[in-house]
């Protein structure tokens, strides 16, 4: 005795659908979460206070030949 599946159209759609709505929050969080790193990325890096040695290639932080030069007092105002 065989059993034999018999799928209306209307039962694969609520199938579909079903899946559909369990996954959907999924989907929003990672669409998010690379927005967010989109986001980041375009961002022009944040570079150490110093001196450099060259020129700051487009896009990125030079190379630090030295520390900056403090100009204001270390034993603080009279």
């Amino acid at each position: 005795m065989a059993i034999t599946h018999n799928f209306s159209p209307i039962s694969i759609f609520v199938t579909v659908l079903v899946f559909a709505m369990v996954l959907s929050p999924m989907t929003i969080s990672t669409a998010n979460a690379t927005r967010a790193l989109l986001q980041q990325v375009n961002r022009p890096p944040i570079c150490p206070a110093c001196v450099c040695c060259e020129p700051a290639p487009a896009g990125s932080c030079c190379r630090c030949c030295a520390t900056p030069i403090q100009t204001s007092s270390q034993n603080g105002s009279p």
